[in-house]
């Protein structure tokens, strides 16, 4: 009689078990980008799109330059594209997911020139904004009085509603 007990309670516990275990649906992705002196770079961006589908997964790295992505579908394939000013974009393709899986990636990014060109800036003064002025203006003109708001007295007052 105590071996039947024993045999349900070992049951129920297996069974719950196996429940536990089925309760990851998803992978995800992780790792750390450096610059070519393995100093972290913080601010990365990471984009990983699952081909088959178009979506995206993105994130920033933070100040140690590690980066993680959760609840990625599994399969594949992925394309992972990570970038960052200054540097070459590095980019890896043909992943695949495996469920519960983390996949791990370390990126060393190499740095890259750039010749930006010149910009001029220029500006002109606006008669419209005037940095004297504070607060709200509302500004009601013949149109308005004519066609926007009619009023039965014709009365200030009934102008008022359009001063904010």
């Amino acid at each position: 009689m105590k071996n039947w007990y024993l045999s349900i309670l070992l049951f129920l516990l297996g069974g719950m078990l196996t429940a536990a275990a089925q309760g990851v649906t998803t992978a995800s992705m992780n790792g750390q980008v450096v610059d070519e002196n393995k100093q972290p770079l913080p601010g990365v961006v990471v984009l990983v799109i699952h081909q088959p589908t178009g979506t995206e997964y993105g994130a920033l790295t933070n100040e140690n330059g590690i980066f993680n992505i959760r609840n990625m579908n599994v399969g594949g394939p992925y394309k992972v594209e990570i970038s960052f000013v200054g540097y070459k974009t590095f980019t890896l393709e043909n992943i695949y997911l495996q469920l519960g899986q983390t996949f791990r990636i370390d990126a060393r990014l190499q740095t890259e020139e750039y010749e930006l060109s010149a910009i001029e800036v220029t500006a002109k003064k606006d008669d419209l904004f005037d940095g004297n002025r504070t607060g709200a203006k509302t500004v009601v003109d013949e149109t308005v009085i004519n066609y926007v708001a009619p009023t039965a007295s014709r009365n200030l007052v009934d102008y008022l509603r359009f001063t904010p």
